[in-house]
């Protein structure tokens, strides 16, 4: 027996930054406390690649890290509310909340807060920024606001001009069922995105939506006779040409207009994997999963493995005849 023998097999590491290059610099200029630096990065960055490069950022860097001075450049509101948000979610951890301790809740909101405060100033420094706006309604949804702050913000986001798509994220994640709408307010989002697309990866928000509705009704939906329902709908001819027309179409517009930036890319590509994933479409599926080779994304894969993706995925890729990452 050889000696790597004795500690089994190697599993393979899932990159919390989905692969993102832009990740590494950010952290060294928050290391150095060059917020001159950093602020000009951010903003640099195509709209929905400054919402990824936050969220890696906020998932390699310590918690309650000191940060560059705010005076240091105008976005550095911004990169700092979304970086307390990001804090926020980890000091909560990801379980259900029935296996969240009141611990747990208590700090999250405490940084949650910070984050919506911060968010709240860099929307007045910064207003033309929309991935400021996608991480002022994440933190809503952790901590709650008026009537209206909702419609306040993502009227906010509208006034940027800017297309990002993980700014539609976060709206479409509000409204789900599991948070503040229902499957017709998320849809609705996803529809809108569709009708007239910025580029081909806006098709992906109707692929998620459809992953949002197949987690609520076979994991979250008490109500037998809508799971039911729902069941045999997703089983039906119809639904499957639907999902293929969605598919034909990204492909249609991959090249013109094509995606602006790597987040949209991704955020496409692994949306699109796991949508042919639930609904069992193996050739259509393969492509997809072959794009997203090494660097898959968190979510929704989370929604199908758990912790276990990198797994997952290899035996995803077997079935495709794909080789093992």
């Amino acid at each position: 027996m050889s000696l790597f023998g004795l500690f089994g097999k190697k599993q393979p590491q899932f990159d919390k930054t989905e692969g993102d290059p832009n990740v590494r610099a950010g952290l060294d200029l928050l290391t150095a406390g060059d917020g001159a630096a950093l602020g000009a990065f951010y903003a640099g960055l195509a709209p929905a690649d400054r919402v990824h490069f936050i969220d890696g950022v906020g998932l390699l860097s310590e918690i309650d890290a000191v940060l560059p001075d705010p005076g240091s450049h105008k976005a550095m509101p911004a990169i700092e509310g979304g970086l307390r948000y990001v804090w926020a979610h980890r000091l909560r951890g990801f379980a259900t909340a029935d296996l969240t301790s009141d611990a747990q809740a208590r700090s999250m909101a405490e940084m949650a807060f910070m984050a919506q405060d911060l968010l709240a100033e860099a929307a007045e420094a910064t207003p033309g920024d929309s991935a400021l706006h996608a991480f002022r309604i994440r933190a809503l949804m952790l901590t709650g606001g008026p009537d209206g702050a909702f419609e306040a913000i993502c009227s906010g986001l509208a006034a940027t001009g800017e297309a990002n798509l993980l700014a539609e994220m976060a709206r479409l994640n509000y409204l789900t069922e599991k948070w503040h709408g229902s499957h017709a307010a998320m849809h609705g989002v996803a529809d809108a995105a569709a009708a007239n697309p910025p580029n081909a990866a806006f098709l992906a928000l109707k692929a998620r939506a459809w992953i949002e509705e197949w987690l609520y009704e076979t994991a979250m939906n008490d109500d037998a006779e809508e799971t039911a329902a729902f069941r045999a709908r997703a089983k039906s001819d119809a639904f499957r040409q639907e999902l293929a027309a969605l598919d034909d179409r990204f492909y249609a517009l991959l090249a013109n207009p094509a995606p602006v930036c790597r987040a949209e890319t991704r955020f496409a590509r692994n949306h699109f994997a796991v949508l042919f994933t639930l609904f069992s479409d193996d050739a259509r599926l393969r492509p997809h999963l072959e794009a997203v080779g090494a660097e898959p994304a968190d979510m929704p894969w989370g929604y199908v493995f758990g912790e276990r993706i990198p797994q997952g995925l290899n035996k995803l890729r077997k079935r495709c005849g794909l080789p093992k990452i």
